[in-house]
């Protein structure tokens, strides 16, 4: 019973619940964030307590999006561009993965961690960074040899965290391999379940990787975000994309 007090229910079990428990779309009333950081990143999206959300159950069909920042063209997974949200020059402040062709504006804050903060340094996405939207992309797997020995495939997600470079050419990233070259991998991006998950490839740094082919994807389940997250709508139309965790942290009251 303590345990569904704490991670669940408050004051009126019929009434109170986290994020996590809420029930889709339905108004609902944030009541209390139970995590101060947390806290303070919703006020700074405008979320106070006492704010009136939307918990949305849609099901959404999640891409890589190419696009143009401080360092050039990049491609950001579709795991880490839920994370990233973005203050267009209109004034509005949106999700990258709502972006439109040719949307321009800055980085304003992500939800992730230190890893998200690395990964955002590497694409020359780092806060207050100028971006530009180019396209969402399609899910292709990138067939591909291990030091010219076993072959894998890699989803464009997984292509899109591995940077390396050819012989003689600038740092790059595996999602623009050029077919039958060697490809020396310096550093794969992500926090540790993605890199763990690359190292059963056999793709880490050091080891060389040779494009054989790019292919549609057969199975889309490999190029979906690890785990599904919890969409909430504020009354002014944001989105927010929270991981379970965090919604859980996020006591809420059904209107």
């Amino acid at each position: 019973m303590a345990a569904l007090q704490k991670n669940v229910f408050r004051r009126n079990i019929s009434m109170y619940s986290s994020l996590v428990d809420a029930p889709v779309n339905t108004d609902l009333t944030l009541l209390e964030v139970t995590n101060p950081s947390l806290e303070r990143w919703l006020q700074r999206m405008g979320l106070f307590v006492g704010a009136r959300v939307t918990r949305l159950g849609e099901d959404f069909n999640f891409h890589p999006v190419r696009v143009s920042g401080s360092r050039g063209d990049v491609i950001v997974p579709a795991g880490l561009a839920m994370k990233i949200y973005v203050h267009l020059a209109s004034g509005e402040k949106i999700p990258l993965t709502e972006m439109e062709r040719n949307h321009e504006g800055h980085v304003e804050i992500h939800s992730g961690g230190r890893f998200v903060d690395d990964h955002m340094t590497r694409l020359g996405l780092a806060e207050d960074q100028p971006i530009r939207f180019i396209r969402s992309l399609p899910h292709m797997d990138y067939v591909t040899l291990i030091n010219r020995r076993e072959r894998t495939r890699l989803s464009e997600g997984e292509a899109a965290r591995i940077w390396g470079h050819y012989p003689g050419e600038e740092i790059s990233q595996f999602y623009f391999a050029k077919k039958g070259l060697d490809f020396t991998v310096s550093e794969v991006m992500g926090g540790p379940k993605a890199v763990r998950h690359l190292k059963t490839h056999g793709v880490s740094p050091g080891v060389v990787l040779t494009m054989e082919t790019i292919e549609q994807a057969k199975s889309l389940h490999s190029h979906e975000p690890t785990s599904a997250p919890i969409i909430i709508s504020s009354a002014e139309g944001l989105r927010l994309y929270l991981n379970t965790e965090k919604a859980g942290a996020i006591i809420v009251r059904a209107e």
